[in-house]
């Protein structure tokens, strides 16, 4: 109910208050008064029930707009604290925005300062791309001198291949001639073949004959491979070129031709004219000089 509804009701109170006496006097003089008294008390009884009876939701109202008025007064707290929270809010974005502000002066500087190191950048692939351009042009020159002399080696390990059977052969042959040549002197009793003739001249007869060297011997102790360790250095005269044969059982086993690993004491030397035996540790070698002395 509205406040005009409940100021109409009671208007309409007041009046019935103010006109019921008035009535009841105009009824008497013309009418029966007793039977109208009757009846306006009835009347009046009637309009005290709907009167209680409006006071009653008079009430009501009043309590439910009273109830209302709490809610709204809640509502309002509510209101005010979230108005409270919003102007934090409001606080809070401004500070960011003025953070934000601030970063974007700083991002404004690193990108001209990025811009600046990109023009450097840019300026600096430049030149790289020039300098991969020239280094590509140098590398098809290159590629182009690399088949070139693709080809040349090519041809150069063809004609090695065909000069390593050809000095494969002459070992093999060289090797066989040697053991046979031994054979032969074991069975006819003729000893060991003399030292190999060179090119010097005879010396004179009053020359002196320079005495002979001491033979070189020793033993084999690694075995790795084409590539053999003895136990016999430059402390023995053995020397870088030196030809050591390797003995087995006083069997011709191989040649040695001593590397440039050599020390005092032991040498390392490339197998050569190796054949169906093969050199192991424990065979004995003796330099190629005094084995041919023998």
């Amino acid at each position: 109910m509205t406040t005009t509804t409940k100021i109409f009701v009671i208007l309409v109170c007041v009046l019935t208050f103010i006109f019921t006496p008035l009535v009841i006097a105009y009824a008497a003089q013309k009418e029966n008064w007793k039977q109208l008294a009757d009846d306006y008390r009835q009347e009046l009884n009637i309009a005290y029930a709907n009167e209680r009876s409006i006071m009653a939701i008079a009430a009501a109202e009043t309590q439910r707009y009273k109830s209302i008025h709490d809610q709204q007064r809640v509502q309002m707290a509510d209101l005010q604290q979230q108005v409270v929270d919003l102007q934090d809010d409001l606080a809070k974005m401004t500070r960011q925005r003025d953070q934000l502000a601030i970063s974007e002066d700083d991002f404004a500087k690193s990108a001209r300062l990025l811009s600046a190191q990109m023009a450097v950048t840019t300026q600096h692939n430049e030149s790289l791309r020039t300098a991969r351009e020239q280094a590509l042009e140098r590398e098809r020159e290159l590629r182009s001198r690399n088949l070139q002399l693709t080809d040349a080696m090519k041809e150069a390990n063809a004609q090695i291949v065909v000069l390593n059977q050809q000095l494969r052969q002459k070992v093999e042959e060289v090797a066989f001639f040697r053991q046979e040549n031994q054979r032969l002197r074991a069975e006819t009793g003729l000893g060991m073949a003399e030292p190999p003739l060179t090119a010097a001249p005879t010396p004179p007869a009053e020359g002196v004959t320079p005495p002979a060297a001491a033979p070189i011997r020793g033993r084999v102790t690694r075995v790795d491979g084409s590539m053999a360790t003895i136990n016999v250095g430059s402390a023995a005269g053995v020397r870088e070129g030196m030809r050591m044969v390797v003995l087995r059982n006083g069997s011709y086993v191989c040649d040695l031709e001593i590397t440039d690993a050599v020390t005092p004491n032991e040498a390392v030397g490339q197998v050569m004219l190796e054949r169906a035996r093969r050199i192991q540790p424990g065979d004995t070698v003796e330099d190629a000089a005094s084995f041919a002395q023998r």
